[in-house]
Order: structure tokens, then C-alpha cells, then sequence
């Protein structure tokens, strides 16, 4: 049996106090509004709104407005806990470690009325909307998400993601892949050949990727 993985994403309020990260997990940050300062080491990084990167070890996040952190650690360890920190979706996945993975982060847009084939991903991951509503079929489920809303994918279940939006519809994506997809290469699997020779639809623009080969980063 394959051990589990938790994926975590929390809203960050910076508006109070900074933020410590303990060094037992490996997290992207998103900002979602305002500014975010990092700090490692006494090196400091400033990250403004629609932007993100993976954050070091023995990091200190200030700044104002509102961050989305992406957390991906071993199942049973602690999740964090501070008073301008909130859990919107966790959970669990099976996972292999060895030899090594890919953690890629990215946003997707897309245009009004434009739909993806049915497809798949090469592994797992987390999504939340930054703007714009989509109607998302993701195995026998039919959901509508609203910006803010977050959604897990397994990257086994067929879907398909139709912006219903009267304008541009964006998320912000993090997903463990296999090392082979390094370098941004495409995760998607399309589900039929019908599938494949159909438009993507969307723009992607890559915020980074890190090599998972231990439980810390």
C-alpha cells in the first residue's frame, strides 16, 4: 500500500503579525491580494498580487492583503495554526516518493464560453478560482465554482471545465507530477483520440517547480 500525502490550502490574512513556516513541508504561496515580503535567512523578497513562488524552509511571510498557501507533507503531521490562517480544503492522496516528483504550481485562464476536452493529469493536485465561475464535470459530478471556491483533482477522474463566465475565468493550480514533466512540460491526458485533436482553450503561465525527493523541503 502506498503511503499518504496530504495537500493542504489556507487562506493567509496579512494584515497582523507575520508568519513563521516550520520546515516540515513543501508550500507555495499565492497573492491573491495586497503584497507578500518574504524573508529567508535575512533575505527579503517582495511578491505582489497575482503572483507566486515556492517558499524556503525557515521562511517569515509579512505584507498586507491576502496570500493562498498550498501545502503538500505526509499525512498525520501538523497542519498550521495561526490566528490569521484558515484551512479551505484538505486532502488525502496515496503517493510513492521514490525515486523523486515533480511540485509544479501554475494559473490557467480562460475565455468566455470555452470549454476543455475531457481529459485527465499525469498526477494529483489543488485548484482554487481566482475570478470568473466555471461548470466543472469532474467524473460522474457536475459542480459550479465561484471565485474563491477550491477543488482537488486525483488526475484519474475524467473532466471537463466549461467557463460560464461573461468574461475571463483564472485558477491557481498545484499539482505533483512525475520528474519527467519538468520544465513545464503539459500534464494533460486527454481521454479518447477524439479528446486529443480537440482545442485546449486555455493560457498557462508558470509560477515554478520544486523536486520532492524526502518528506521535508
Amino acid at each position: 500500500m502506498l503511503p499518504d500525502w496530504r495537500m493542504t490550502l489556507y487562506d493567509l490574512a496579512l494584515s497582523q503579525a507575520p508568519i513563521d513556516l516550520p520546515e516540515d513541508a513543501h508550500r507555495f504561496f499565492y497573492v491573491h491580494q495586497g503584497r507578500a515580503i518574504i524573508d529567508t535567512y535575512g533575505t527579503r523578497v517582495e511578491v505582489q498580487s497575482d503572483e507566486g513562488a515556492f517558499i524556503s524552509p525557515h521562511s517569515r511571510i509579512a505584507g498586507d492583503g491576502n496570500v493562498w498557501i498550498y501545502e503538500i507533507g505526509p499525512d498525520g503531521q501538523q497542519l498550521l495554526a495561526a490566528p490569521d490562517l484558515s484551512i479551505v480544503l484538505s486532502r488525502r492522496f496515496p503517493l510513492d516518493l521514490a525515486p523523486a516528483w515533480l511540485l509544479r504550481a501554475d494559473r490557467i485562464e480562460s475565455t468566455p464560453g470555452s470549454a476543455t476536452p475531457r481529459h485527465g493529469h499525469r498526477g494529483p493536485g489543488m485548484r482554487r478560482l481566482i475570478k470568473g465561475r466555471l461548470q466543472a464535470e469532474i467524473g460522474d459530478s457536475i459542480e459550479r465554482i465561484d471565485a474563491g471556491h477550491a477543488w482537488f483533482e486525483s488526475g484519474l477522474d475524467p473532466v471537463i471545465g466549461t467557463n460560464t463566465h461573461s468574461g475571463n475565468s483564472a485558477f491557481v493550480r498545484v499539482m505533483v507530477l512525475p520528474m519527467e514533466l519538468e520544465g513545464g512540460k503539459s500534464s494533460f491526458v486527454p481521454a479518447t483520440p477524439q479528446d486529443a485533436a480537440k482545442p485546449r482553450a486555455v493560457v498557462n503561465r508558470l509560477f515554478g517547480e520544486v523536486v520532492m525527493t524526502t518528506t521535508k523541503p
